[in-house]
């Protein structure tokens, strides 16, 4: 199961303030570029995409969760 990445960068908040301590420009340089090169592997959405299709994958997402429903009035 795939998981969520995590910061790197260690203190990308202030535990004092709450606030986000600034990057150099060479920190959102490099995250801009790491950024550009999730997008460019991505492909782009082809002619088998269609509304139906979603709403199928809705509608599976929806029958594992009958309790808790998240897109229900959405199919």
């Amino acid at each position: 199961m795939a998981t969520a990445p995590t910061s790197t960068r260690p203190g990308t908040v202030d535990p004092e303030t709450g606030r986000f301590v600034s990057m150099s420009d060479d920190e959102r340089k490099a995250r801009t570029q790491a950024i550009a090169r999730v997008f460019s592997q991505l492909t782009p959405a082809d002619e088998t995409e269609t509304d139906e299709a979603w709403s199928e994958v809705l509608r599976g997402i929806d029958e594992t969760r009958p309790h808790r429903p998240l897109f229900e009035g959405m199919y």
